[in-house]
């Protein structure tokens, strides 16, 4: 069936569709001639901000035009990394950095005005779908890229995991399927801690830890009142909670862990709690804490 909008009509939907983005390719689809595309730019109508690629000045820069204008400056770009997440409303902020990578085999991309970070490299027909438009990574290789990139990469597969935008068995698919690629390393170690990491290997970690720091005088899986406790300092009267990945635990749990706490504080004891995430990486902060506590106590012992 013929389309019978007018020209200007067609382009004025793409843009709003768009985000202001449109390239010469898409302008002579939509019925434009080369000289009217040209009368644009050269009026300030259409900003160019790569080779063919235009940004309307009716429109703002905002961070998915950035995103559409590295994807067209770049033939056969797939967005990536952080900006998959961001495609993906996993995170809410667009790096600095348009994240995107081209096939190995395909041209260089033209200069750009917007920063982009773009590598080579071709994936998985089964790890590719559409975003608003745009070519970009399925959920499940986003969130191993992306959780490799950023610094609180554990949080967003975390929420991934419970709200259930993946799954386990799809991240370690989508693991299996690009097991040699960039940031893959750092990926594995986040997804074997999230399908293996058992209550009890946290509480066999903690042990270490302690063990580690001769830290003494505590006991183990205690039970006060009818709470059962991971770890109690009972002179002290100091007790610590471990805490694994939130999308193993259900919201009744949580309901649990914040009386408990309540309890614990009404009748003097010191509540602390510490994750998986804080054990692995800010193992001296654990220590500052904890030390810190113990000394209280003692000093007033």
């Amino acid at each position: 069936m013929n389309d019978r909008r007018s020209v200007p009509l067609r382009v004025a939907e793409h843009l709003a569709d768009n985000d202001g983005v449109i390239t010469t390719a898409q302008a002579a689809a939509l019925g434009m001639s080369p000289g009217q595309v040209r009368a644009r730019r050269d009026s300030g109508l259409w900003i160019p901000h790569a080779r063919s690629t235009f940004l309307s000045a009716e429109h703002r820069m905002t961070d998915l035009a950035r995103v559409r204008i590295v994807s067209s400056a770049h033939h056969g770009a797939v967005v990536d990394r952080t900006s998959a997440a961001f495609l993906h409303d996993l995170t809410d902020r667009l790096p600095d950095q348009v994240t995107a990578s081209v096939p190995r085999s395909g041209a260089r991309g033209t200069a750009c005005s917007v920063p982009a970070s773009v590598r080579r490299r071709t994936f998985p027909t089964e790890d590719l779908t559409v975003v608003k438009g745009l070519c970009t990574t399925a959920p499940a290789l986003t969130v191993l890229s992306a959780a490799a990139d950023l610094d609180d990469g554990i949080a967003m597969m975390d929420r991934a995991l419970q709200t259930k935008r993946v799954t386990l068995k799809q991240l370690r698919a989508a693991l299996d399927r690009n097991a040699g690629a960039y940031g893959m390393r750092v990926a594995r170690t986040l997804l074997a801690s999230a399908e293996d990491l058992s209550e009890s290997e946290l509480e066999r970690k903690f042990v270490r830890f302690l063990h580690k720091h001769q830290i003494t005088g505590w006991q183990q899986q205690v039970w006060i009142g009818n709470r059962r406790l991971d770890f109690v300092w009972p002179a002290e009267q100091i007790a610590v909670s471990l805490h694994g990945w939130a999308f193993h635990h259900q919201h009744d749990r949580w309901e649990t862990d914040q009386e408990t706490t309540s309890g614990l504080a009404a009748i003097g004891w010191i509540p602390l709690i510490f994750t998986w995430k804080r054990l692995v990486y800010s193992e001296n902060e654990v220590l500052t804490e904890l030390s810190s506590a113990l000394e209280l106590r003692r000093s007033v012992g």
